[in-house]
């Protein structure tokens, strides 16, 4: 496989996060969690949900599609690329910092975030926040002409990408070629996307980067991140013409949010578990296909009940 030279810690790395104190690990281990795709799914899967529900920064659903899709882009686009580098990362990344100060119930998930393993080039966390903050400040809100929303994106990026300097988890290099390669295949999916408003062209690409990871090697990162691709887009070919634009109201986004719930739970399931992987491509298939699904199947649940629905939130 190509290599590229190990000299990219350029110093900055070690000196940022051999002067950070154990208070502040901690918090830029919390703050870190705006770029993991744990977050990151909650937060697309809401929106896409939702919509035109929030009343300033509100998206139409093709575009909380769009948005969506850039996740699971980024998901299948990280593998890809960390297996072609296979870059180690700074020394002691997997190691927790001392943390017998924080209360033992949460010791562990703190050390969880303040840790990495696996290659570490280029970083997810920088890709991710570019690829997925920047599709939100390009498709949210009614005002075309706000800036804040870019301004919201630019400071999420910028502190996710300092956070895994502090954490030592990443060197300098790495998250600036993660942010330069998230906000390259972003301008490039914007464009496929013809603004946004066809997702399914990004859903492709995510099934089609996916596939591309197979060539790797069978794993259960690439296994799951093709069946994602495949589910969701399977799926919206099924429901794209039947989808409501916009929610009817507050009953039909609680009932999509629960089915949201489940298939996040799922995929909690498959990553907690890793079973064999036909089990984990199919498993991915439903749950992906699960949260595009979820807003008809709201409404369908809605209609069923015989509740009109209720004013926007």
């Amino acid at each position: 496989m190509w290599t590229l030279s190990d000299g990219r810690g350029v110093g900055l790395a070690d000196a940022v996060h051999g002067s950070a104190q154990e208070p502040v690990i901690v918090l830029f281990a919390l703050l870190t969690q705006l770029g993991d795709v744990w977050f990151l799914f909650v937060l697309c899967g809401v929106y896409y949900i939702a919509g035109e529900e929030f009343p300033r920064w509100g998206i139409e659903r093709r575009r909380g599609l769009f948005v969506f899709g850039l996740l699971l882009t980024y998901i299948a686009l990280i593998g890809v690329l960390k297996q072609f580098f296979v870059l180690p990362r700074p020394p002691g990344a997997s190691s927790p910092p001392g943390l017998e100060w924080i209360p033992l119930v949460a010791r562990g998930v703190v050390a969880d975030m303040a840790t990495a393993t696996g290659y570490g080039f280029p970083s997810g966390h920088a890709l991710g926040s570019a690829l997925v903050w920047g599709g939100f400040a390009l498709v949210v809100g009614r005002d075309r002409r706000s800036r804040a929303r870019f301004a919201l994106a630019g400071v999420v990026i910028a502190v996710v990408s300092l956070a895994r300097l502090v954490l030592g988890v990443h060197y300098l290099v790495d998250v600036v070629a993660g942010g330069i390669i998230g906000l390259l295949a972003l301008g490039a999916l914007y464009r496929i996307a013809a603004g946004g408003t066809e997702p399914t062209r990004v859903l492709v690409v995510a099934a089609g980067i996916g596939t591309l990871g197979l060539g790797y090697g069978l794993t259960f990162e690439s296994v799951a991140a093709v069946g994602s691709g495949v589910g969701a887009w399977l799926v919206w070919r099924a429901v794209a013409v039947t989808t409501p634009a916009s929610p009817s109201g507050r009953r039909e986004v609680a009932a999509a949010l629960v089915v949201f719930g489940l298939a996040g739970s799922l995929f909690a399931l498959l990553y907690a578990l890793e079973p064999p992987l036909s089990a984990t491509f199919f498993g991915a298939v439903v749950a992906a296909g699960g949260v595009v699904g979820a807003p008809l199947l709201g409404e369908r649940l809605v209609e069923r009940t015989g509740t009109p629905p209720t004013n926007a939130l």
